[in-house]
């Protein structure tokens, strides 16, 4: 009798994660994208931090050669109007930009400015150095975020009021003039321009870099993000060109400033009368 051969069938198996390795798969994926994140976070915040660093160092080569052709001074912080200039009050007549439309192509049609009696598109130091620099976009910060404090339209670094002649170091219009070289014993060690996105950076008082008790500003301070942007830090450009980034309340910036907005300022690094 002949057999008759029945093949067997076997069910294929299927190979797949089971719930469990995929929950550990991901729980293994998190974990390293929270330690590698803040890792690339800080990574684009110092390419971002050499961006402004870079940006001050032309921004202060501008200065220099804007010097070198102005007999030695320094360039005003905005245009005032000696001939309608109000002379006991907060306010003065500052020049406008008055083209329509306004030059997107210079630094005055595009930041609005403050001189404290109102915003507007003013002709600043921002403007007397562009001649020498050509490029709107150094002026803007590479961390720059807009907030009240900081708006859109606001450039991104300040000009030290105790060089600029600002209201005689905050006093009363008119300004003095600017400072000549000759003025500034040390100039490698005097602040000139540094991080500062408001629309008051025309004159920047180094007040601002200390109105805490303890002598520093606070991070809860609204100023603390506009000097120190950059790792709780900030860049800063001295009055002979040279840029450096600073840590938070750095004391060669900050240290014996006092708190008011006035000529009371007794750092030499930014009131060059106190250098010898």
């Amino acid at each position: 009798m002949q057999r008759v051969k029945v093949s067997s069938y076997k069910t294929p198996t299927l190979n797949a994660f089971t719930l469990i390795e995929l929950l550990v798969v991901i729980a293994i994926i998190a974990i390293l994208a929270s330690i590698l994140f803040p890792v690339f976070a800080r990574a684009r915040e110092n390419a971002r931090r050499a961006s402004c660093v870079s940006n001050l160092k032309q921004i202060g080569l501008g200065v220099m050669m804007y010097v070198q052709d102005y007999d030695g001074r320094y360039p005003l912080y905005m245009w005032e109007d000696p001939s309608t200039m109000s002379l006991g009050g907060g306010s003065a007549d500052h020049t406008f930009l008055k083209q329509s439309p306004l030059d997107a192509a210079t630094p005055a049609g595009n930041f609005i400015m403050s001189p404290g009696s109102g915003s507007g598109h003013y002709y600043t130091w921002m403007d007397f150095i562009f001649p020498y620099v050509k490029n709107v976009q150094l002026f803007v910060c590479p961390s720059k975020t807009t907030s009240t404090y900081s708006p859109e339209d606001a450039p991104s670094y300040g000009y030290n009021d105790l060089v600029s002649g600002f209201k005689q170091g905050g006093g009363t219009y008119p300004s003095n003039d600017p400072l000549n070289q000759s003025a500034i014993p040390r100039a490698s060690e005097t602040v000139l321009i540094m991080d500062y996105p408001i629309r008051y950076s025309d004159a920047t008082p180094g007040a601002y870099c200390s109105i805490s008790s303890s002598g520093f500003l606070l991070p809860t301070s609204v100023y603390y993000p506009l000097m120190w942007p950059h790792l709780d830090g900030g860049s800063v450009a001295f009055a002979d060109g040279h840029a450096k980034w600073y840590t938070r309340g750095s004391r060669s910036v900050c240290a014996n400033i006092s708190t008011s907005h006035s000529t009371n300022m007794n750092n030499p690094t930014w009131n060059p009368a106190l250098q010898n």
